[in-house]
């Protein structure tokens, strides 16, 4: 069940780790209403000032942010192992020709 080449298998599980580990910092730096995340949280300011500019409104942008790293993060790890077990195979497959 080999789909993708060795190679790619590899930089694929290296990226989709990296991947995975930016994210959840990401996840967790939003969650935690990182200052930096400002400009990137999904938030509409023309109705944000006609509610009077509610704290609440921004916790739950910045949680919204968040819980799309967690989610972005889980695909990331999903591909991270499905790399793996291609890698795995082409490993196993490597020893049996030699």
């Amino acid at each position: 069940m080999r789909n993708i080449g060795p190679k790619c298998s590899v930089c694929m599980l290296v990226i989709s780790g990296w991947g995975v580990l930016m994210l959840l910092l990401m996840g967790i730096f939003a969650r935690v209403n990182a200052v930096s995340f400002a400009e990137d949280i999904p938030l509409d300011e023309t109705d944000w000032a006609k509610r009077g500019y509610p704290a609440q409104a921004l916790d739950d942008a910045y949680i919204l942010l968040s819980n799309n790293c967690f989610i972005a993060a889980g695909i990331y790890a999903l591909i991270m192992i499905i790399c793996g077990v291609q890698f795995y195979f082409h490993k196993r497959a490597s020893h049996l020709v030699h």
